[in-house]
């Protein structure tokens, strides 16, 4: 008589299909805990940075209570420079024309790194601005030599960008476009025409964000050209820029 313990049968091992699906199902927790994480990582960069531009605000309000003015900027550089300026305009940024627009990311770079040296130094000046700026965390305060800047959570300074200039002054003899095409009758900046124009004459702060792309959104055209790939890249650099308010975005909103 066979036993029963005699017809039964052990597996030693995983099939090679069983350890397939095995495989497969780690791989996938695996994938979605990355994408989790970096989801958390990106969100907490973003907020880290949203607070530094508030502090940045803060304290530029901070510094014009106590001086009773508003920060100076010169703006463009053919503008005479027959006044007292807080913080001065590059000579490689000049307001958009209506062809060949764009200002590639290192220019942007420059400008706007020069103006957040500058900024830093002249909110130092004032006692309550300063208070205000040590609420910055010290891994987003930058440092070139004796220079200081914030920059935000990916390492880029933090730029400013500020109002244009009325027409009357940058061309005083007149402008042939001045009466169709100047909006609000300023004169935007090249930063300004990338990044997103004013609102009431407010200056903002912003963050190339994740991408470390500034990008330009090409208003004096009224938005990028479609038939255009590099002048849609330069208007997709923009999506993700972190601003301390929301610009306007094309001439035809203000």
């Amino acid at each position: 008589m066979i036993s029963m313990q005699e017809h039964r049968t052990f597996r030693s091992a995983f099939t090679l299909v069983e350890m397939m699906i095995v495989i497969g199902i780690i791989g996938l927790l695996a994938a979605l805990t990355l994408g989790i994480s970096s989801s958390v990582l990106r969100n907490s960069e973003i907020r880290q940075t949203e607070n530094a531009l508030k502090v940045l605000t803060m304290a530029m309000q901070e510094w014009e209570l106590d001086m009773g003015r508003e920060v100076a900027f010169q703006g463009v550089p053919n503008l005479p420079d027959t006044n007292f300026y807080d913080i001065f305009g590059s000579d490689t940024i000049d307001y958009p024309g209506f062809g060949g627009q764009g200002v590639s990311n290192e220019v942007m770079d420059g400008a706007l790194r020069a103006r957040s040296v500058a900024l830093f130094a002249l909110l130092s000046q004032s006692d309550g601005a300063k208070s205000v700026l040590s609420k910055i965390e010290s891994d987003l305060l930058g440092k070139s030599g004796t220079e200081t800047y914030v920059v935000d959570a990916w390492g880029k300074p933090i730029g400013i960008v500020f109002p244009g200039k009325k027409f009357s002054d940058v061309f005083p003899s007149g402008n042939m476009f001045a009466e169709d095409f100047s909006g609000d009758l300023t004169v935007r900046d090249q930063v300004e025409d990338g990044l997103g124009s004013c609102i009431n004459k407010m200056p903002y702060f912003v963050s190339a964000g994740p991408d470390g792309i500034w990008g330009y959104r090409f208003q004096a055209n009224n938005g990028p050209i479609d038939s255009d790939p590099d002048s849609m890249a330069m208007w997709d650099g923009t999506l993700d820029n972190v601003y301390s308010y929301k610009p306007f975005l094309v001439e035809g909103a203000r």
